[in-house]
């Protein structure tokens, strides 16, 4: 279902094209799921829990701008080994397709996420400003990296990708008052 819905969009995929593609009797998927948007939700919540538990991985002990550089690799790396998913998110892991009660399910896997900004936000590491608009920042400013790899505009060399954790960091770091 995600390659069908990322080269055809959701609408342009009908339930009898995926039981072809997938090899299965169409009851066997209504078994399973009651319609195209619950395949679509489940789709997106797998991909979103596995974000919650990549972008924390081999953090770094003691040094928070390394912390925030290893986030921003992780989520980096996990899209650009994952082109689908990428796209699949992009495509469809915004309203009115994937509705607000399946992305507060999603809330308890960014509680690290969540903690981690608040940390840095509280101990002067970050910029005292709205959870929500500093993670957004961080996280735009990958999903523009990967972009360009993705379209070809960039190859993304390691410096350029260096490069856009600086400005991402940049953007968000505390500067004093």
């Amino acid at each position: 279902m995600m390659e069908l819905v990322v080269e055809q969009g959701v609408h342009a995929t009908p339930m009898s094209q995926l039981a072809r593609e997938s090899n299965v009797a169409i009851g066997t998927i209504y078994h399973h799921f009651n319609n195209k948007k619950e395949i679509i939700e489940e789709i997106y919540k797998m991909i979103f829990k596995d974000y919650g538990v990549v972008l924390m991985t081999n953090l770094p002990e003691d040094d928070f701008k390394k912390q925030f550089e290893t986030i921003w690799m992780n989520l980096y790396n996990y899209f650009i080994t994952n082109p689908l998913a990428f796209k699949f998110s992009e495509w469809v892991g915004v309203p009115p397709i994937i509705g607000d009660d399946v992305v507060e399910q999603m809330k308890p896997y960014y509680y690290n996420v969540r903690d981690f900004f608040l940390r840095g936000i509280k101990e002067k590491k970050l910029r005292n400003i709205h959870l929500r608009l500093i993670v957004q920042i961080s996280y735009g400013n990958v999903i523009s990296a990967v972009r360009l790899k993705d379209k070809g505009e960039l190859p993304m060399t390691e410096k350029q990708v260096q490069d856009a954790i600086d400005c991402s960091w940049d953007a968000v770091k505390y500067v004093g008052e």
